[in-house]
């Protein structure tokens, strides 16, 4: 990606498979970030950790253009946006998980997300962190 290429499928799937052992390694909960943009993929990450929930960040294409830009040293450039915007597929109904807007700041949408996971799993994996504005 560091180099204007996109990953393919087949790119992505020992990432992915990685992923679902280390979920399915750790006791207690745990959040990973990943770009797991297709129901395939997530799917990989499954079957190692069936439980995974997967929190659907969604933001409009000119936001996310922006905060990329912004960023400083990032392996992925704002280039490879359209192509990811093209790939994702949004969960779906069978899926555990939901969607959260990025419109708000990082802390604002984290504390919804560890409030969204206490309410519907019971436990959220922020318990310890302390979130700064």
């Amino acid at each position: 990606m560091a180099t204007g290429q996109a990953l393919t499928d087949a790119d992505r799937g020992p990432w992915l498979r990685k992923v679902g052992l280390r979920l399915a390694s750790t006791e207690g909960p745990m959040v990973i970030a990943c770009s797991a943009l297709k129901r395939s993929y997530r799917d990989i990450i499954r079957q190692a950790a069936p439980e995974t929930v997967f929190i659907h960040l969604t933001g409009s294409a000119a936001l996310l253009h922006a905060r990329m830009s912004r960023r400083e040293d990032h392996f992925m450039p704002v280039t490879l946006l359209q192509s990811q915007l093209e790939a994702i597929e949004q969960l779906d109904a069978d899926e555990k998980g939901t969607v959260f807007g990025i419109s708000d700041t990082p802390p604002t949408i984290a504390a919804a997300v560890a409030h969204w996971l206490t309410e519907t799993i019971g436990s959220s994996p922020f318990g310890m962190l302390k979130l700064q504005p």
